[in-house]
């Protein structure tokens, strides 16, 4: 009994960690003072433990980019460690970006974490499904309408107060859905760029209240990312859990 005791708490620590220094998936927008209509604007996806420095490039097939509906062709930038794009911003409202780091599914074994399942890995202990999506929303011409429009993500951040409106000092409500309905995360954290190069280091961490509600503090000018965390049950002998992350990004105005 007590060497399964032992056993299981190892287990327990291995997976805390490997959620807990995973990359961050997030699309990062060009920064300019000003958005207007038809800008071309380029953005990178950057998989990274530290906020905007990417560290690793995505495979090709587990990325795709979309805005306002439509498809977004990705170039590997193999210097920087990200796939970039760009799109033609149009007028009337906020512009939201978005991105998805299709689900890849690891196992940890007896020879550490790699790629596959018990059908492909042998020493298997434990097995999960990662899957991350992002996020950018944008003012156009100064347009803000319909900030808080969904992209139907399984795992989503919305804004419920307007951050693009917000200022240093204000607090911002957000709300977080998986599979469409809301959800309270298993943590909320938020920084902005500059803050620190320290790895898994944030500015801000809060917990959900109500029925998945968060309040972020902006505590700085310049593009700010939330980023949240979700456990759902796995799919049956395939893997155990499936672990989604989200992040959103967008300027605060000096």
């Amino acid at each position: 009994m007590k060497k399964n005791a032992i056993f299981m708490c190892m287990v327990l620590l291995l997976a805390t960690t490997s959620l807990a220094y995973g990359h961050e998936f997030i699309l990062v927008p060009q920064q300019w003072q000003s958005y207007h209509e038809g800008q071309k604007l380029p953005f990178s996806l950057a998989s990274s433990h530290s906020f905007m420095r990417s560290e690793e490039l995505e495979a090709a097939e587990s990325v795709v980019a979309s805005y306002d509906d439509s498809g977004v062709t990705l170039h590997p930038n193999k210097p920087y460690l990200t796939w970039d794009g760009s799109v033609t911003l149009k007028a009337g409202e906020a512009a939201v970006l978005s991105a998805h780091r299709k689900g890849e599914v690891w196992s940890k074994t007896t020879q550490g974490w790699k790629k596959g399942d018990k059908s492909t890995l042998k020493g298997v202990i434990l097995t999960k499904k990662f899957e991350k999506f992002a996020k950018s929303i944008l003012p156009v011409d100064g347009k803000t309408a319909k900030f808080d429009r969904t992209v139907g993500h399984t795992l989503e951040i919305v804004p419920i107060d307007n951050p693009l409106t917000a200022h240093v000092g204000d607090d911002i409500r957000i709300k977080v859905l998986f599979n469409g309905k809301t959800v309270a995360p298993e943590n909320i954290f938020a920084t902005y760029k500059g803050f620190t190069d320290t790895e898994n280091t944030y500015a801000y961490t809060t917990e959900p209240y109500g029925d998945g509600i968060a309040k972020i503090h902006i505590s700085n000018s310049g593009l700010w990312m939330i980023r949240v965390q979700h456990v759902a049950e796995g799919n049956g002998q395939k893997y155990q859990s499936h672990v989604l992350r989200a992040t959103l990004t967008f300027p605060i105005a000096k």
